[in-house]
């Protein structure tokens, strides 16, 4: 009966890349502070239904980038993985723009405009 060889060396389980520093995680937290700010600021400015859509959307789509790009460390893993978040954003993005169309093309200019209410 063959022994089984349990000798592992912890050397091949450690990553050699740098990491992302305590200096730079404060930058990335005050850059989500600033951008959870300019949300709630952003209700004084009205763009319009759309336009509120796209400010918001556009806030929480760097909000998250800057999330999965730091905090689940994409910066530090293989291309392939990154390729696979823009990929996720692109299809994201693209049900997004559809869901806004058909909402614009059944609702018009907004709920002020309607002769129907609102289904909530």
């Amino acid at each position: 009966m063959k022994k089984l060889n349990l000798n592992i060396n912890p050397a091949e389980f450690t990553d050699d890349h740098g990491h992302t520093s305590v200096k730079g995680y404060f930058a990335v937290f005050f850059a989500l502070m600033f951008f959870t700010l300019l949300t709630v600021l952003m209700h004084l400015v009205n763009f319009g239904l759309l336009g509120n859509a796209i400010c918001a959307m556009s806030i929480a789509v760097m909000k998250a980038s800057l999330v999965i790009y730091f905090f689940m460390h994409v910066r530090e893993s293989p291309k392939i993985i990154a390729l696979v978040v823009v990929a996720s954003f692109a299809w994201l993005s693209i049900l997004f723009l559809f869901t806004i169309a058909d909402f614009s093309a059944m609702y018009g200019d907004g709920p002020g405009n309607l002769n129907h209410p609102l289904p909530w």
